[in-house]
């Protein structure tokens, strides 16, 4: 048997465990959570999918649901800096202690598992989803939210029994080996988060994706919370570069909402949490006000989502990690930043649609694009210089190794020029952290 002595111990535990075991069915997941006693039905939750802004909606959930004085959990991923932060509440990120008292309860079940089931124990996910649901049984939450790990119809967190609402901020084209190959396909697995006569809230949708997700909606009873139909952001256009100002409209009219995320995306996404929020408020008992909506939101702070870190030069990092990330990032910085040059240093891996996304980077006007090697975990690779050099002519981009003596060589050479970190997650964390060392 497995000893855990350490969080670490924990940790290389659920990392440990083996991965990419999708079948269609619940039964390891189901079986380890009936022998630690069902500790997923001590909670009620909103369930939330989309291929981008899952993090940022969930995340202004939370806070609007806190600053009405609900005790709220969070189940997010991946993590940016801790591996903590996957496991939140009103009080921040798990604490070691907790973290690794739960794995310590799950492991010896997961061990068993291993050599009574004949496809396996639970895999990382599953395992890490019971660590969170026993969590969050002996830290009783008002509600916890909870984000898919990928797609919804066959996602791990779908063995919920019953949820407040299911939430899908968008659609498009990732994680296709696993979800489908086209938009229809990918929404209909993320439309398998839907419950019957439970609301479902939709962020902005192509026709593809808008017609399945109805589709599945009417099938179930499941009413529609539309963004552009039902509920959408209005107001004065943005003038500043970092932070948003909005009206909303929706299940109820708010006026002047000061956003401290920035990016007109983000407007969307605090959208579709607020009409979340205000759909389930009856069921938790609670009155949404505008000061309440006001106040959660101009606190509300997302590490890695267009996050200033550093001044001289002006540092910033931005984990668009899939073509629908870099559109929207296209967008901020030519709308906000078109009026001097910027470098961008990317680190892709090489499963993405990467040429797309460094094309339209390369297409903004006054950016200089140098793709970077970055160490990618679990045996990924990030896009190498051969690649680069291929797509060097057509694109104008460069290609560094060291994106540490890179980003000192502009420091010391263009300390006014601002300097805009994308790409992946794993990436842009570890960028994050060396940055926040040196200042």
């Amino acid at each position: 048997m497995v000893k855990l002595k350490t969080v670490d111990d924990a940790i290389a535990y659920i990392h440990g465990r083996h991965k990419w075991l999708k079948t269609a069915s619940f039964s390891r997941i189901e079986r380890l959570l009936a022998e630690l006693g069902h500790p997923e039905l001590e909670n009620q939750y909103i369930h939330v999918t989309g291929t981008n802004g899952k993090g940022s909606t969930s995340k202004m959930m939370a806070q609007i649901l806190r600053t009405a004085g609900l005790r709220v959990g969070t189940f997010t991923s991946p993590f940016i800096e801790r591996f903590n932060e996957r496991i939140q509440d009103n009080a921040g990120m798990i604490s070691d202690q907790a973290l690794l008292e739960a794995v310590q309860t799950v492991a010896p079940i997961t061990e068993r598992l291993d050599q009574e089931l004949p496809e396996g124990g639970p895999t990382e996910f599953e395992t890490l989803t019971a660590v969170m649901f026993v969590y969050f049984q002996r830290q009783a939450q008002d509600v916890v939210i909870l984000e898919v790990g990928i797609g919804g119809t066959w996602d791990t967190t779908e063995v919920i029994p019953d949820k407040l609402a299911a939430v899908i901020t968008g659609v498009g084209l990732d994680h296709m080996k696993v979800l489908g190959d086209t938009i229809a396909q990918i929404a209909e697995a993320k439309a398998g988060i839907i419950q019957a006569n439970r609301p479902v809230i939709i962020g902005p949708l192509s026709a593809d994706a808008d017609t399945v997700i109805r589709t599945r909606a009417q099938q179930l009873s499941a009413p529609v919370l539309a963004y552009g139909r039902d509920f959408k952001r209005v107001g004065p256009a943005q003038q500043q570069q970092f932070g948003e100002r909005f009206d909303f409209s929706g299940l109820a009219d708010i006026t002047d909402i000061q956003l401290a995320l920035t990016g007109e995306y983000q407007q969307v996404n605090a959208s579709v949490a607020l009409e979340t929020v205000l759909a389930v408020a009856p069921q938790l008992g609670i009155e949404i006000t505008d000061d309440i909506v006001r106040q959660a939101l101009a606190q509300v702070t997302w590490p890695a989502r267009f996050e200033k870190i550093a001044d001289a030069p002006l540092t910033i990092i931005d984990g668009a990690h899939n073509l629908q990330g870099i559109q929207a990032l296209q967008t901020t910085l030519t709308e906000r930043f078109s009026q001097a040059p910027m470098h961008i240093m990317v680190g892709i891996l090489n499963d993405k649609n990467f040429e797309a996304m460094l094309k339209m980077l390369s297409g903004i006007p006054n950016a200089n694009v140098c793709v970077v090697h970055f160490e990618a975990p679990h045996q990924r690779q990030d896009i190498d210089e051969h690649v680069v050099a291929r797509l060097q002519k057509e694109m104008g981009i460069s290609y560094a190794y060291d994106w540490q003596k890179q980003y000192a060589d502009l420091k010391a050479s263009e300390p006014d020029t601002p300097v805009i970190f994308t790409g992946s997650l794993y990436f842009v964390s570890e960028v994050r952290a060396a940055i926040k060392r040196i200042n």
